[in-house]
């Protein structure tokens, strides 16, 4: 199942930069290409150290989900077997870049945390995740499927850091084209084009025992295929 409910733009100049990657170090179906993606200088930051904030909080009767600001962080917690719970920033951006640093404090093998893009409120959307295994995926979320849809299947990056190590994770979202950066390193591209729209956020779900991480550093950017 999928889970548990719960600044002032501006248009700067764009700077235009292209991705280069190494073949190696890419998945993608061969019938998806790179595209030159241009990027806006930062729109909205979050560093969570402030006691106010966008991002939504809640906590569930008997520990079983809960996102909370914590350390100059937004902390997500959720019990084993719960699905995925999400925390929502409610700004309806379409073809952008979402990057965080995110930090497993607790938890098994068995887990996935990163960011939706074009997401609602019932969770449907595009999920990028990772596991401290170090494994990662990209999966589709969408209303009357009852488990995400794995558009990119799991599977091991020695990209993924592991244990505690911090991640810096960035997703692609623009037109069709969803993009998947692990610590600098491209990792996994695909097409889809169920989901035009929504908003972005970060997301948890574990099994076999809770889960807890540490999501800093939130950097958002519109960003366009050049040429599009």
């Amino acid at each position: 199942m999928k889970g548990l409910t719960s600044v002032k733009l501006e248009r700067p100049q764009l700077l235009w930069l292209i991705f280069m990657f190494l073949a190696a170090c890419t998945h993608a179906p061969n019938d998806v290409r790179t595209p030159l993606i241009g990027y806006d200088p930062p729109i909205l930051e979050y560093h969570f150290d402030t006691s106010a904030t966008d991002w939504d909080t809640f906590h569930l009767p008997e520990n079983q989900a809960a996102f909370s600001l914590s350390d100059n962080a937004l902390l997500g917690q959720v019990a084993a077997n719960m699905g995925y719970i999400w925390s929502l920033n409610h700004r309806p951006l379409t073809d952008l870049s979402v990057r965080v640093d995110s930090q497993q404090l607790r938890g098994s093998v068995g887990n996935g945390f990163g960011i939706i893009c074009r997401a609602d409120a019932d969770g449907n959307g595009y999920y990028f995740v990772v596991s401290s295994a170090g494994a990662f995926a990209i999966l589709k979320a969408q209303p009357s499927i009852p488990n995400p849809i794995e558009l990119v299947k799991w599977q091991n990056s020695p990209a993924v850091k592991t244990g505690d190590a911090v991640n810096r994770i960035e997703t692609l979202c623009v037109k069709n084209y969803l993009g998947f950066i692990i610590n600098g390193i491209l990792i996994a591209e695909t097409n889809d084009s169920t989901l035009p729209n929504g908003q972005f956020g970060l997301v948890l779900g574990a099994v076999e025992q809770p889960l807890s991480i540490k999501f800093d550093n939130v950097i958002i950017r519109e960003v366009r295929v050049i040429g599009g």
